[in-house]
């Protein structure tokens, strides 16, 4: 964190809120099409991204690169298939971000055609990549199966008990957890997932 400068903290803020918008728009809509209209009723089927924010797993995508959205209430019991339906909800979701995170990166060459001679050009850039690239590892971490990670909605259908135990008190286990991806993050454990993704996607 101590080589983080103003400039990354300002892209990162605005790749979190791109982020946060996209996904938990994507969460809303397929539960939505999959049966449960719930997360409309809760006010999460917008594009508005403070809808979605989660303090503290703001913050750690902020300084860290890792993060994740509030959890979304979603009913195995209302989707199509079931509890199997979270697996469309979790995959599809996170297909979308790894989308835009692709079309961010393709997007960099029309940029620098169309704003060719202005200052603005490199920044604009610069932001599409790093957007880009949090998207990845966003996506990478929120694959972990775990509240309040994206992935972590496959409990609320298969491992029901456990998923209640862990969401008991949000705000201690968001802490903990950001701390054990902070250092994950450190350690270069989610590096070779990040790069395998990022070699598939952003070429």
């Amino acid at each position: 964190m101590s080589d983080l400068t103003g400039q990354q903290v300002l892209f990162r803020i605005a790749s979190l809120l791109l982020i946060l918008a996209t996904h938990g728009y994507a969460i809303a809509l397929l539960a939505r099409l999959m049966g449960d209209p719930g997360p409309g009723y809760d006010g999460r089927r917008t594009f508005n991204p403070l809808q979605h924010l989660e303090p503290i797993g703001a913050l750690a995508m902020i300084l860290f690169r890792v993060g994740w959205l509030k959890p979304m209430a979603i009913d195995p019991a209302l989707l199509r298939g079931g509890r199997w339906g979270l697996f469309v909800i979790v995959f599809g979701s996170l297909a979308v971000t790894l989308a835009i995170a692709e079309l961010l990166w393709l997007i960099r060459p029309w940029l620098l055609t169309t704003f060719s001679g202005t200052s603005a050009v490199q920044t604009l850039v610069l932001m599409s990549e790093n957007a880009a690239r949090l998207s990845v590892v966003f996506v990478v971490v929120n694959l972990i199966p775990l509240p309040p990670l994206t992935a972590g909605l496959l409990l609320r259908g298969f491992a029901p008990r456990l998923h209640v135990g862990l969401t008991a008190r949000t705000l201690l286990p968001a802490f903990a957890f950001g701390v054990v991806l902070f250092a994950a993050d450190r350690a270069d454990i989610l590096d070779p997932a990040t790069r395998a993704i990022s070699d598939l996607f952003l070429r």
